[in-house]
């Protein structure tokens, strides 16, 4: 009989990481009995299919007390954002913690696969239950560091103290019989690390000492130069910035928009100006037969699956991974970013106009695409085995 596997996902608000854990269970293969545990249910849906339950979990929301006092500045190293959300706060920490000691022991978890869930690690640590850390570069960093490294160098404000987020973790160690972790990094120590990134947007790059997962499986196609549309990915609230949808309406190009969770007045206003709204998600070899550019909101996802079609992106991030994210995209040239709700409506249809008529970014995004592709591509169901079936048994 197969292994029970849970699925983890404790913070964060995007799709993609519900669809990481569906393509870590889909490479493990129907064997197994999966259940998830998410801290959004929104895409539960398309990873129900491969579970036996899928239930709400508890999950790493803001505590902005500390940030706020000191006038909010941006959140400078991961560490410091993890402190943010619980590990900061000892009591909340703690109530973290024992939901997923009961979780694991009631539901008789023989493996963790984590992305974005750093308590559930822990948890599985305290039992003994391997486990597996999954994500972008960026939300899976590399235990060992003695220090989490600042990611962009504009913000560079801590407000959360590392020796005491690590405190605070120990107690909770110690409390469980548990040995203390030497560095705060080490909450991610799992039995198999394996975040699906290319080393050009990894911010630890040359600190990890095992592989990265190719974010892209070798099948997906390379983008038609036929292609005529704008194709648009915004998966939380960006078209909640009034000015962007104005733009949207105003582009005169065509443009085919994917837009989950969009308010339904917004949707029917794209849909009147003649923008083609897809209802579920599209196929990749659609949009590389269609499209000539991508406007997405500097997800790792969009970037990576724009960067393997070999098309040019007009980025609009909405918090830092996304920004980290869009600015390696754009020191290798494959992508512009649009500053965080700062610009009209016409500077960003001006913004579009300009990257889709410009045939050397085309031409550019192209051959990135080609000298990219040992990075970007791989069969990632042999890899996922390949690392993961040891932990089975």
């Amino acid at each position: 009989m197969g292994k029970r596997i849970l699925l983890a996902w404790e913070g964060g608000a995007g799709r993609g990481h519900v669809m990481t854990l569906k393509v870590m269970a889909e490479a493990l293969g129907p064997s197994h009995l999966y259940e998830a545990a998410l801290c959004r249910m929104d895409h539960a849906a398309e990873i129900a299919p491969l579970c036996e339950l899928v239930y709400p979990c508890a999950g790493l929301y803001l505590h902005p007390g500390p940030r706020k006092a000191l006038g909010w500045p941006r959140a400078a190293t991961w560490s410091d954002f993890l402190g943010d959300l619980c590990f900061a706060f000892p009591e909340r920490l703690k109530l973290q913690f024992d939901w997923w000691l009961d979780v694991l022991r009631t539901r008789r978890i023989d493996l963790v696969i984590g992305d974005f869930a750093p308590v559930s690690l822990l948890a599985a640590r305290v039992l003994g239950i391997p486990s597996v850390c999954v994500g972008t570069g960026y939300s899976a960093p590399p235990p060992g560091m003695k220090q989490f490294p600042i990611l962009l160098t504009q913000y560079t404000t801590l407000v959360h103290d590392e020796a005491a987020l690590l405190a605070n973790v120990n107690a909770l160690l110690s409390a469980a019989g548990t040995a203390p972790l030497e560095c705060f990094a080490d909450i991610y120590d799992a039995s198999v690390s394996m975040p699906r990134t290319i080393r050009q947007l990894d911010p630890y790059h040359g600190r990890r000492t095992e592989a990265l997962l190719p974010p892209l499986n070798e099948a997906l196609p390379r983008a038609s130069t036929a292609g005529d549309e704008v194709f648009l990915y915004f998966s939380t609230a960006e078209t909640a910035y009034a000015p962007l949808v104005d733009a949207l309406c105003a582009l005169d190009l065509p443009v085919r928009a994917y837009l989950p969770g969009v308010d339904a007045a917004i949707a029917a206003r794209l849909a009147g100006s003649g923008v083609m709204i897809e209802r579920a998600a599209v196929p990749v070899e659609q949009i590389a037969a269609r499209s000539r550019m991508t406007l997405n909101a500097g997800q790792h996802g969009s970037i990576c699956m724009a960067l393997g079609l070999g098309l040019p992106q007009l980025a609009f991030p909405q918090h830092l991974e996304q920004e980290y994210h869009a600015r390696r995209a754009a020191d290798l040239g494959a992508l512009d970013i649009v500053p965080y709700q700062a610009w009209t409506a016409a500077q960003i249809v001006d913004a579009v106009h300009a990257l889709y008529h410009d045939t050397a970014r085309g031409a550019l995004a192209r051959d990135l695409s080609q000298a990219l592709y040992p990075d970007l591509f791989g069969d990632i169901h042999r890899l996922v085995r390949a690392r993961v079936a040891p932990l089975l048994g």
